[in-house]
């Protein structure tokens, strides 16, 4: 769901990057009252999964590949100032590393994903839960999978408005990548919540489910699709169009 440097004007560009430097100032300081020195660890892990779990894409059958997103997922576990954190993360290495993306984009894709995305989660899912400790019970994970799609879609709704336009094209693609997020979601959110050392004075998220998610991940990424992600699909339909 990476926005590309020809993507956006280039005051539409300046003002995301300034607006995501404001954001990402606002989560290194609201990040210091959700993780404790004790979630540190898991913190990092649960990243790095989402880095490789965002360089598996598969197919949807459709003519474009679906990816996990990841934010919903950092949000639940870690809270929406720590998954903004993670998120600045994510977005900042793949472009470095991977090439997806560019600096002019950054801003606008840390928005969309790392901010709206973890924000409507946030409210989704404590809206429907409240302050409950992490358990894998059937409300929970209906909230986390609520929140994941929600989150989907609302990423899918920032990028459209800031692309001025395609919302309803950007949005019957995404609708069926919002169904690939919820299940990955529910599966590596119901391990982690059954994994929860709760027998301290401080709950602990094991290391074990999410080595083992990033195990699977890295032996999927060798089955990555090679369709195009629904925003590419969307564009290219797009250019295709207009030729």
């Amino acid at each position: 769901m990476h926005l590309a440097s020809e993507s956006l004007p280039i005051s539409v560009s300046l003002f995301t990057s300034v607006a995501g430097v404001v954001s990402l100032s606002f989560a290194c300081y609201g990040a210091r009252r959700e993780l404790s020195g004790w979630q540190v660890p898991a913190f990092f892990a649960m990243t790095g999964f989402v880095f490789i779990a965002q360089m598996v894409n598969c197919s949807t059958g459709l003519g474009f590949s679906a990816h996990l997103l990841g934010a919903a997922l950092l949000t639940v576990l870690f809270g929406p100032f720590a998954a903004m954190l993670s998120m600045a993360a994510l977005l900042t290495g793949q472009m470095v590393l991977l090439g997806d993306g560019s600096l002019s984009t950054l801003g606008a894709n840390f928005l969309s994903m790392g901010v709206v995305a973890p924000w409507v989660a946030h409210f989704i899912f404590r809206s429907l839960q409240g302050r409950r400790q992490l358990m894998a019970d059937s409300g929970q994970l209906f909230s986390m999978g609520l929140a994941s799609y929600g989150s989907v879609i609302a990423a899918t709704v920032s990028i459209s408005y800031m692309l001025g336009g395609q919302l309803l094209q950007l949005l019957s693609v995404h609708a069926v990548i919002g169904f690939f997020e919820v299940v990955a979601s529910l599966v590596v959110y119901a391990g982690c919540a059954r994994s929860v050392d709760y027998s301290a004075s401080r709950s602990e998220l094991r290391l074990i489910p999410i080595a083992a998610a990033c195990a699977l991940c890295i032996c999927l990424a060798l089955l990555s699709s090679q369709l195009p992600d629904g925003l590419e699909h969307v564009l290219n339909i797009s250019v295709a169009m207009s030729e």
